[in-house]
Order: structure tokens, then C-alpha cells, then sequence
């Protein structure tokens, strides 16, 4: 079942230090450009988060997401049903046994003048018989019956005083019996529908239950990624309120030597308290963020002071390189969701092929063969001289064969016996009406699946673009950062001779707050495109580790 493979797969030790790329050994672009540990979302190593948090690894989380989440299981219960569907469509097909037993006993004396052949009889019957269902539409069964009968046979019909003799008979009739359609129902593609259709079902659910997992690693990702960039933008501002504050100091020392007036601490002052209101609304956007986690890792917060999820896979962003052509080729190929519905046309395709059977005339032909064998009480006759002889099962099972031809294994008593009926709908609406209305649902499927193949490779081009201009923007707000920090630099150094002013320097530090949110911005949005592609072309969950149904 998927949802044990993967959390088995997900909650399994990782075999060498954890690595945050979710492509394996992807092709790095020429122009591409590997982050630098300033702007990169890794945090530092004496970084504390504002409460209470766990400590997971992204593995961790898609781990207890798999385990907890209730779609999935929901989908592995739809997938077992399936598999019982497909089980009890077989099952037409089984061999049944059949077996009975029978008896019966009369008494009919004779009354006045009545014309009496016999007084009474008692017969006595089993049978055993098997029969099975054919794939091609018919039905063949073959029956074995024993029966005993005993006859009070009058021994003068005319004269009731002349008492009776007991006849006994002991019969073996073995049945064969075949019918089978000749037009309607027949055909092994025909029979065999209802399976074919039920594994089609198994698969469909398959589909269903991988479209979860790839949408829940998805989205499972992007969370983890969204609460990393909240702890990295939180440590951006806390690095902010350090450098506004020893701004603030300079400027406070130099007021007090005189060389600047008091109201220039208050511009720094009033520039620190605003970048301290920033702490302040980070820290509950990182809360958010890992309460969105949380509650898509179907954890409940009932009982729990712990609150904050603190990431420690620690992503490399590497760029690559995207063919588009390539990668909604492959799409098309792997997407779960296109899968689903090739598969709802191909399980339309067998009823469209039942519905045109149905249109045909009920031909069906019935026969059977029935072979018996006999053996009846004869009694002693005075005038022939003949003693009599009582029957018996041997010799019942030797007369399926006439004494005189019994070696050219020709059978005695038989009864062969056929018939053909036919049924036919003069107009026939129902089942034409039933075959238009098949029809047109197939062809509403393949118009839902080029509809879905569009969506599917528009999203995949909007993707691949959201890589390629992360990529540049990456490239960019990288150089933007380290020109900032320069420019900060500079502009503290002309403040230290005064050259320059706070309105100034809190400037320059205004744009390395905002050179840095872009570059993590674009690293996160990297991410997420990057996953949103991997979901769309079927590759997230072996991305991850994870395997597939």
C-alpha cells in the first residue's frame, strides 16, 4: 500500500548528511549561481526562535504528514475496495458444487371396481453436480443423479385379491447441459467486462492515492520552505535591529561630544523602534507559518505549548537548467491526474463495447446430453422356467452399454436434446439510446483530457519561467546584497568623520534590508516552483525519497 511504503520510506535514516536539494545531481546552468552563506536560507548556528518549537527535519515532517494525514488513508481504503471489486467480479467465474437429496413414498389401494397397475411406490434420490459460468456468456454444468425406486405392482390388475410384487429400479443418468449466447452477451471481451473494468478501478485509485501524496508533498514543502524563510527574514530583522542600534550608539556619542544635536538620536531612535515593530510582526508571521505546517502534518495543538517549528534541513539552491519541451513531454507522460482520466476512457471504451452488444438480437442455444443407465427386479416366471433376479447399482452402471455393442463403447439409454430462442427488440431504443449515451460520455472524457493536458502544460511553462526568473533574480539580489553591505560600510565610515548623516546611513541599511528579502525571496520562490514542477511531472515523491505505488 502507498501510505505504509511511504512512511516506511520517509521515516527511514537518511545514509549521509542531509541534503536540502530536491533534485538529484541536477545540471547547474552556465550562468548559474550558487548562494552565499550570507544570503542563503540557512540559519546561524546560535540562532534561538521567539517560543517554543520543534526541531524537524523536512524527511520528519513528510514522514508524520504520511502517517496522520486522512486523505491518504481515506485513498488506501479506496484502493482495497477496489482490489475486493476486482475479486468479486472473478468470482462469477468460480466452479460451484451443487448436491441434493430427495425422497418420496405413495399408497393407492385399489377401491371397488378399480383398474389397479400399482398400489404404491418409495423412491429415493441424490445428486451431486458441478457448474461454471463461461467468460464467453454461457453456462455449462454437468450433474450426476442415483435413485432407488421400489413399485408395488399389482400381480393380477384385474383381481385385487391377488396381492402385489415389490419392483425395485436403480437408476444412474449423469447431465451434461451447455447453453451459450450466440449473438447478445457473447464474446470473451464481453464477459469478461465487469473485471476488466474493476482493475481498471484498482488503478484508477492507485492514481487518486498518488495525486494525494504528490499534492501533499507539494504543498508539505512549500510550507517547510515558507517556515525556513520566515526564520531567515526574522533573523534578518534582528540583525537589522543590531546595526540600528549601533547606529544609534554612535549617534548618542557623538551628541555628547557635542558634534551632533539631540534630535538626530531621536531620527535613530524612531528608525530603531520601527525596525523593532518588524521583529515583532516576523515573529507572527513565523508563528502562522508553522501553525499552516502544523495543521497540514494533521497535528493538533490540544494540549501543547510547543507551537513554533524550528526547519533544520538546511536547503542548497542550485539553478538548473529546464527543457521545457522535455519536461511537458514528460508531464503528459507521468502526470497522475492525466493518468486518471486515460484510464476513465478506457473503462468508458469497455462499456461503449457492452452497450454495442447489447444492440444485437438474443440468439442463445441450450443443449444437453443425458446418458442413463438402468437396472429393474425381474421376477421368476413359472411357465419359462426363469428364477428371477433382483437389480442392483452394478448392474445399473453396466448398462450404460448394450451387451450386444458394449466393445464398440456405444451407449445404451441416452437422450440428446437442443434448442435455439431468439428474442428481438423491433426498434430497440433502450439499449440504442444506452450506446449514444456511453458514446457521448467517452467523448466528454477525452475533452476533459486535452483540457487537462492544457492546464497541465501551462502550468508546466509557468514553472519552468518561475525557475528561470528566480534563478536571474537570485543572480541579481545576490550582487544587490553584497553592493548594500558595501554601501553600508561606506556610508557608516563617512558617518565616523562626519561626512555623512543618519538619514543616510539608515538609508543604506533600508536597502540591505530590502536587497536581502528579495534575495530570499527569490530562493523561496525557487523552491516552491521548483516542487510545483516536480508534482506536475511525476517526480516529487522519488525527489524526496519517497516511493511511488
Amino acid at each position: 500500500m502507498l501510505l505504509l511504503t511511504l512512511l516506511a520510506l520517509a521515516l527511514a535514516p537518511p545514509s549521509g548528511p542531509a541534503v536540502s536539494d530536491p533534485v538529484p545531481a541536477p545540471a547547474v546552468a552556465a550562468d548559474a549561481v550558487v548562494a552565499a552563506p550570507s544570503t542563503d536560507l540557512r540559519l546561524p548556528a546560535d540562532y534561538e526562535p521567539p517560543f517554543p518549537s520543534d526541531t524537524l527535519e523536512l524527511s520528519e515532517v513528510l514522514g508524520l504528514a504520511i502517517r496522520d494525514n486522512i486523505d491518504l488513508r481515506s485513498n488506501a481504503i479506496d484502493a482495497g475496495i477496489s482490489e475486493a471489486n476486482v475479486l468479486a467480479a472473478q468470482g462469477a467465474y468460480d466452479l460451484l458444487l451443487t448436491a441434493g437429496l430427495s425422497g418420496s413414498a405413495s399408497k393407492t389401494p385399489q377401491r371397488g371396481s378399480q383398474f389397479t397397475i400399482a398400489t404404491g411406490s418409495r423412491a429415493l434420490g441424490a445428486n451431486v453436480g458441478f457448474s461454471r459460468r463461461l467468460e464467453t456468456g454461457g453456462n455449462i454444468s454437468l450433474r450426476l443423479d442415483l435413485g432407488r425406486s421400489q413399485q408395488d405392482q399389482a400381480a393380477n390388475f384385474f383381481n385385487a385379491n391377488a396381492g402385489s410384487t415389490t419392483l425395485s429400479t436403480y437408476r444412474v443418468s449423469p447431465t451434461l447441459t451447455l447453453t451459450h449466447p450466440l449473438l447478445r452477451g457473447a464474446g470473451l471481451k464481453v464477459g469478461r467486462a465487469e473485471i476488466n473494468k474493476a482493475k481498471l478501478a484498482v488503478t484508477q485509485a492507485e492514481a487518486a492515492q498518488l495525486i494525494t501524496a504528490q499534492n501533499l508533498v507539494r504543498d508539505l514543502v512549500s510550507a517547510y520552505w515558507d517556515v525556513l524563510a520566515a526564520h531567515r527574514d526574522l533573523q534578518n530583522k534582528r540583525n537589522s535591529v543590531g546595526l540600528a542600534g549601533k547606529q544609534l550608539e554612535r549617534t548618542k556619542a557623538l551628541v555628547a561630544a557635542g558634534r551632533m544635536a539631540p534630535v538626530d538620536a531621536k531620527s535613530v531612535e524612531q528608525a530603531l523602534a520601527a525596525r523593532e515593530s518588524d521583529v515583532l510582526t516576523a515573529e507572527n508571521t513565523l508563528l502562522d507559518r508553522s501553525l499552516t505546517l502544523r495543521t497540514q502534518m494533521g497535528q493538533k495543538f490540544d494540549g501543547t505549548d510547543t507551537l513554533g517549528v524550528l526547519p533544520a534541513t538546511d536547503p542548497v539552491v542550485r539553478p538548473r537548467t529546464v527543457n521545457v519541451t522535455d519536461e511537458i513531454g514528460r508531464a503528459l507522460a507521468q502526470n497522475p491526474q492525466v493518468r486518471q482520466i486515460e484510464l476513465s476512457i478506457a473503462s468508458g471504451r469497455i462499456d461503449e463495447l457492452v452497450a454495442a452488444n447489447a444492440r444485437l438480437p438474443q440468439l442463445d442455444f441450450s443443449g444437453s446430453f443425458v446418458p442413463t443407465g438402468r437396472s429393474t427386479d425381474q421376477t421368476s416366471d413359472a411357465t419359462t422356467g426363469s428364477p428371477g433376479s433382483e437389480g442392483n447399482w452394478g448392474e445399473a452402471f453396466k448398462n450404460f452399454f448394450n451387451e450386444e455393442v458394449r466393445g464398440n463403447g456405444l451407449l445404451a439409454d441416452w437422450t440428446v436434446s437442443g434448442a435455439l430462442s431468439l428474442t428481438w427488440d423491433i426498434r430497440n431504443r433502450t439499449a440504442r439510446g444506452r450506446h449514444e449515451s456511453v458514446k457521448l460520455q467517452i467523448r466528454k472524457a477525452e475533452t476533459n483530457l486535452e483540457k487537462t493536458k492544457q492546464t497541465v502544460a501551462a502550468a508546466v511553462i509557468r514553472s519552468a519561467n518561475g525557475l528561470r526568473t528566480a534563478g536571474k533574480v537570485m543572480e541579481v539580489a545576490e550582487i544587490s546584497v553584497e553592493l548594500a553591505r558595501e554601501n553600508l560600510a561606506a556610508e557608516q565610515a563617512r558617518f565616523e568623520v562626519g561626512r555623512s548623516t543618519n538619514y543616510d546611513v539608515l538609508l543604506r541599511l533600508d536597502e540591505l534590508d530590502k536587497s536581502q528579502a528579495q534575495a530570499l525571496n527569490a530562493q523561496i520562490s525557487y523552491l516552491k516552483a521548483l516542487a510545483q514542477l516536480q508534482a506536475l511531472s511525476g517526480e516529487i515523491l522519488p525527489a524526496y525519497g519517497l516511493d511511488t505505488p
